[in-house]
């Protein structure tokens, strides 16, 4: 219970501070063990920022329906960089304690161009 505690507090205080987070939807993995079918999940999480070709950082929750017993359900935090519409994170997962690896799709948007000088006239 103190583990779920502190996963959602942790996760609260990183994503409230954000102006426009974004949503990650992807597939995750385990890392530090015996690669099977039980160590890859499902995974959504919040990022810092929707901008493209930024390093962010982000949290959620990850499923892993061919995991058994407590390890079928992780919360997560990492860091990353996200592209044009696709993210990567590096993170670790604080109900499972291990790492994991995180790949999948962001809701991007381009940032805000200046927009050019006006010519003298």
């Amino acid at each position: 219970m103190k583990k779920s505690l502190l996963a959602a507090s942790l996760l609260c205080t990183a994503l409230t501070a954000q102006a426009e987070p974004g949503v990650f939807l992807g597939l995750t993995l385990q890392l530090g063990g015996n690669f099977s079918a039980r160590e890859v999940g499902l995974t959504a999480k919040l990022v810092s920022s929707r901008h493209e070709d930024r390093a962010v950082v982000g949290g959620g929750i990850s499923i892993y329906p061919f995991g058994s017993g407590p390890t079928r359900i992780g919360a997560d935090i990492g860091a990353g960089l996200q592209g044009r519409n696709a993210g990567a994170l590096v993170g670790y997962d604080l109900l499972l304690n291990r790492p994991t690896l995180s790949i999948g799709h962001v809701n991007t948007v381009r940032p805000a161009q200046a927009p050019a000088p006006l010519p003298p006239t």
